[in-house]
């Protein structure tokens, strides 16, 4: 079973799986306090697939002081597990204190048989992107690691728990 960490940033985190501390679980990076991700300023998919350490390594130095969320589902677990929900309200398994992130804004759901992470629009009122494209609410859109994902203004990088295995491993 996972305990807690105590990190507060992704560089606390990092220090934390090098020693050892195991996380089967993604994570969020916070951007910055009401920024936006907009189209023209997306990632593109394939430079993940090419070059995953070096967008990688440029983000741990980047973000290194930046908070995190710790997202579930647990990837060690068996099918389609159940959606995290994000939102403000107290009953969200992950909370973004934000005014423009809904109650129950998105969810994140694991298909272990696919090993792919998919978001989900819950229906919110100022929508949900991956890398500037707003996803259709209801729809599950996959997401990958060193993608932007925003709930609302609430902009974050997406890092998945074999990404930042790596990413702990590298001199940040």
């Amino acid at each position: 079973m996972e305990e807690r960490t105590k990190a507060k940033t992704l560089r606390e985190l990092l220090v934390e799986l090098r020693r050892g501390w195991t996380l089967h679980k993604p994570i969020l990076i916070e951007v910055e306090p009401g920024s936006r991700v907009t189209p023209d300023a997306t990632i593109d998919r394939t430079m993940t697939l090419r070059k995953p350490l070096d967008w990688a390594e440029q983000y741990g130095r980047e973000y290194a002081q930046h908070s995190f969320l710790i997202l579930g589902p647990n990837t060690l677990a068996a099918g389609m597990e159940q959606p995290v929900t994000i939102g403000r309200s107290r009953r969200c398994d992950v909370r973004v204190e934000n005014d423009s992130v809904s109650k129950v804004h998105g969810s994140v759901m694991f298909d272990r048989a696919a090993a792919e992470y998919y978001i989900v629009d819950e229906n919110s009122r100022n929508g949900t992107c991956i890398n500037g494209e707003a996803l259709t609410p209801g729809v599950p859109a996959a997401v990958w690691s060193g993608a932007y994902v925003s709930f609302g203004d609430a902009v974050f990088v997406f890092i998945d728990p074999p990404t930042l295995r790596k990413l702990s491993k590298l001199a940040i």
